[in-house]
């Protein structure tokens, strides 16, 4: 399962399924899981991307749609694969 989360085997017709945001390593995926994360929530997935990639965002969504996490995981992700995390 967690190698499927890579997106190595196919992407899942779910928009926030870990199989489609291969930016996110298994490791990740697997913490998240034990956490009972068992995916991206519609505001993380629509942002995930736009946040990786630094460009300029506004978001705006009820408390609890998952905003933090939807800012913070793809910045560690960024800064994980480009070597800047301390």
């Amino acid at each position: 399962m967690v190698a499927e989360a890579l997106g190595k085997e196919s992407v899942s017709t779910d928009p926030g399924d870990f199989k489609n945001f291969p930016e996110i390593p298994a490791k990740t995926v697997e913490v998240l899981e034990n956490q009972g994360i068992l995916g991206l929530f519609p505001v993380q997935h629509m942002t995930f991307r736009n946040v990786y990639n630094r460009e300029d965002l506004i978001v705006r969504d009820l408390t609890g749609s998952g905003k933090t996490l939807g800012f913070s995981l793809p910045v560690v992700e960024y800064l994980r694969k480009n070597r800047l995390f301390g």
